[in-house]
This record gives C-alpha cells, structure tokens and sequence, in this order.
C-alpha cells in the first residue's frame, strides 16, 4: 500500500523518533518539527492507525509504529549511507588485528559487532561443504590411529580422527596426502565426496593401489559438520524495553542456546546476495524481533553468514551499513587467506 505524500512523511517522523525514544509518540511531539499543526498530524497519524501502520497503546498515549511500518519505512523511505570512516577504523582495527586463525578472527567479530550495536551479533562460519580444499595432512597418532587435518581456503580447518591399517606408517601418509592434495586442491568439499565415492567403488575391484588413500579421504569427510556458529551481547537484550517481559527473554535465550535454530534462522536469510532485514512475520516465535543479516564469501558459492539480532526498533540507519561493512571485512579476510 502506497501511502500519501503526508502520511509518509509523519509515518518516518513517528519511525525514527519512536527509534529514539522507546515512546509513544504524539502529535504535539511532531507538528513543529513536520511544519504541520497538531490537527493535521493527528488526522494523518488516524489515518496510518486505521490502515495498521500505527497502534495506540492506550486510550490517552501517543502512537508507536508497528510491523508493518518499519517494514514501509525499511522498503519506501530509508536511504542508506555509507559507514562513517571513523567506524569502518573501528571494525578494522579490532576484527582483523594479529595473528589468528578463523575462528578467532570470527569471535573477535562477534565481540566488536555487539559492542558497537549493543545488540546480540550471531556469526555463522562458512560451511564445509561449499569450502575449497586446499591440503590434507594425515598425522601418525599411534598404529592403526590417524589424524586427518583438512585445511579449506579462507583458513577453515577439520579435524578428524580416522582408523586404518595398522601396517601404515609416516612416509605412506604423507604419500597419500601428496596424492590427494595433487588430485582435489580448489575443489569443494561436496565435490571431493562425490570423487571419492566413485574411486573407492572402482579401488575395491581393481586392488588399485591408492585404496587406501580413497579409505582415509573417505573417512575423514565421512559426514559434513554442522558450521560452527559464533554469538555475542546476548546481555544487551536486557537493555532494550521490548524485552522486559521473562517470557520474551526466555524464549530469545534459548534461540540463542539451540544452535540448530540459529542455524535455521541464518539459513533462511543465505541466499540473499546482500543485507536482508527480517522482521517479526518473518521469524515465527520471535516476536517484537528483527534480524538484520548478511553474507560472506571468498567464492559465490562459499560463504557464511553475519547477522544483528535485536528488537525491532533498530536503529536501521546505522544498523545496516555496519553489518554490510563488517560482512566485507570476513570476505577480505577470507580471500586474503588463499
């Protein structure tokens, strides 16, 4: 629904003042600021109520936008900026300073993300599966007990613990990993899983040589790993009034404890090719919420994902640039790791 010149303009006054204040707004609150009297903000603000933009928590408060006006607000009036350079620094210089793997790279993310927002930051890795190889290194750990180490580009590493032949030793090992490091680099890991199975149906008919090569492969991707999955200011939720109430607490809290449903929630929001908001209608038992989320990745098909959980009150101006920024920052870092 399109709304009129008028009706947008104290609908975005309401939005952004309501984003302030936490408040119900009021007429007199607008008028002078719109260059409108009361009368006429009072009317427009009747109009939005009746249309289920607005609501009017009592009888004698103010209006506060609902759902369905941030989303008008979101998808008709905000323009979005670039990130001011003082807190693109910001993120630059606590994201990606010193040494580290992936994952520490990624809890300092998280970290950084929730103290700028003051909101809950949820960081999925990248998964496994849509991950380049890059080496396999199999580790003696005593007869018959091996460690397979798989590094994937942009630093993801699995480790698994395999068991073998008792008759393999240092030197089949590393000829093993040669062999395969020669056959599968830049390939994904899905793509390497379905090599491997086809060579093994074939190895165990011919007594191929490299069976065994195919047999620690096999092992060490057997299954694919759930992503690891990173989250932070989960103790900003008590600051926001939306979520006073135990109940709402409660049921944010264990969104945050259950990463099957984390993962599920980001999942929903990977395919977008940029930042998405999600708001309440979006996310079914989360309700007064909003998920402001955003992909990563070194490859189109190789990629996490970043996300702002908090109410939907956010201050989506500022919101947005940062986690699009900061979703820059993991992509840089993955590539910069091949």
């Amino acid at each position: 629904m399109i709304l009129s010149k008028r009706e947008t303009a104290v609908l975005t006054a309401v939005v952004e003042t309501y984003v302030e204040t936490a408040l119900p707004v009021s007429s007199q609150t607008l008028a002078s600021g719109l260059g409108l009297s009361p009368a006429s903000v009072r009317s427009a603000m009747a109009a939005l109520t009746e249309k289920e933009y607005l609501r009017q928590p009592h009888t004698s408060a103010g209006r506060v936008p609902t759902v369905l006006a941030f989303r008008y607000y979101l998808d008709q009036v905000l323009t979005l900026g670039p990130l001011p350079r003082r807190e693109q620094s910001r993120l630059h210089e606590h994201i990606l300073p010193g040494e580290g793997d992936l994952t520490q790279v990624l809890r300092r993310a998280v970290r950084t993300l929730s103290s700028l927002t003051r909101q809950v930051c949820v960081i999925m890795a990248p998964r496994q599966d849509l991950a380049r190889w890059r080496q396999i290194d199999f580790v003696l750990l005593r007869p018959g007990m091996i460690m397979a180490v798989l590094v994937m580009q942009g630093g993801l590493i699995s480790n698994r613990l395999v068991q073998m032949d008792e008759r393999l030793n240092a030197d089949d090992l590393v000829h093993y990993g040669n062999y395969l490091n020669s056959l599968f680099e830049g390939r994904t890991t899905q793509e390497v899983r379905g090599e491997i199975e086809r060579q093994l149906q074939k190895a165990r008919k011919t007594l191929d040589a490299y069976r065994r090569a195919w047999e620690l492969a096999a092992q060490a991707l057997a299954e694919e790993e759930q992503p690891e999955v990173f989250v932070g200011g989960a103790s900003h939720l008590t600051d926001q009034p939306e979520f006073t109430e135990l109940e709402t607490i409660q049921e944010l809290l264990r969104l945050i404890e259950e990463r099957s449903r984390l993962l599920e929630l980001l999942d929903k929001t990977s395919a977008s090719q940029s930042v998405s908001v999600s708001l309440t209608q979006d996310m079914p038992g989360l309700a007064g919420c909003s998920l402001v989320a955003s992909p990563y990745s070194a490859f189109s098909t190789n990629h996490g994902t970043l996300a702002v959980l908090g109410p939907v009150r956010m201050n989506y101006a500022r919101i947005v640039p940062m986690v699009d920024f900061a979703a820059q920052i993991l992509s840089q870092c993955l590539k910069s790791r091949f």
